[in-house]
């Protein structure tokens, strides 16, 4: 009985260790000078809703609403943008990874605009700090006013977007390399510049070959499950 009993534990706490090691949690912050102007995030099931305001995403630091979580090595990361309200040309909602949460972080997104760059792109900032850089008119429509899915991916040092009317058929946005140690933050980014944007999104999900690495849960046989993460604003 007694071995039965150490058994039991031992394998009790190898769950709890697994469960430490891929369970996610989801943060809802206000980066930058975007805390003068709060945004919101409400999430229902899958489904995000999601508000930012912020100077931009630009030069050498950021403001903006950012739903995010930790995320180390290569990644490929997915959304499926519902809708949006961006009323400004270069207002933005997409996939965003960053050093950190400071507002002069390295940083590479791939995102929707309100029609700047033809309506969607991937920008950089390579060093903390620096000036952001773009690249314009890769993929021209009108995405902003209707369903699309967004990519980014990470490999090395590599960071790839990508743009679908389907989440099938996917659109380049172009490569670019910006160096970051692990762990990184990968998420949602919105920002009105200067206004209020507002962006609906689901099926946010953060892969690394054959393994999701959010959302995760342990399951009772002690096998990874998707959930959704808890989410926390502050």
């Amino acid at each position: 009985m007694r071995n039965k009993r150490l058994t039991i534990c031992t394998g009790l706490l190898a769950l709890v260790a697994v469960y430490a090691a891929v369970g996610q949690e989801l943060v809802s912050i206000d980066v930058g000078d975007a805390a003068g102007t709060p945004g919101s995030t409400a999430i229902d099931g899958d489904m995000y809703a999601i508000e930012g305001a912020g100077s931009d995403i630009w030069n050498a630091a950021d403001g903006f609403r950012f739903v995010y979580t930790e995320v180390s090595g290569d990644f490929e990361a997915v959304v499926h943008q519902i809708s949006t309200d961006m009323p400004k040309e270069w207002s933005k909602g997409g996939l965003h990874a960053r050093q950190s949460i400071e507002a002069g972080a390295q940083n590479a997104q791939a995102v929707v605009t309100g029609g700047g760059a033809s309506g969607a792109q991937l920008t950089w900032r390579p060093a903390d700090g620096a000036a952001t850089d773009e690249f314009m008119d890769s993929a021209p429509g009108a995405w902003k006013d209707g369903e699309c899915w967004v990519k980014l991916t990470r490999s090395g040092d590599e960071f790839h977007g990508y743009i679908s009317e389907d989440g099938a058929d996917w659109q380049d946005l172009l490569a670019v390399e910006v160096v970051m140690s692990d762990p990184m933050v990968v998420g949602i980014a919105v920002c009105g510049v200067g206004v209020m944007a507002a962006g609906t999104y689901d099926g946010f999900t953060v892969t690394s070959g054959d393994r999701t690495l959010f959302p995760l849960d342990v399951d009772g046989r002690g096998k990874a499950a998707v959930m959704w993460g808890e989410m926390k604003s502050r």
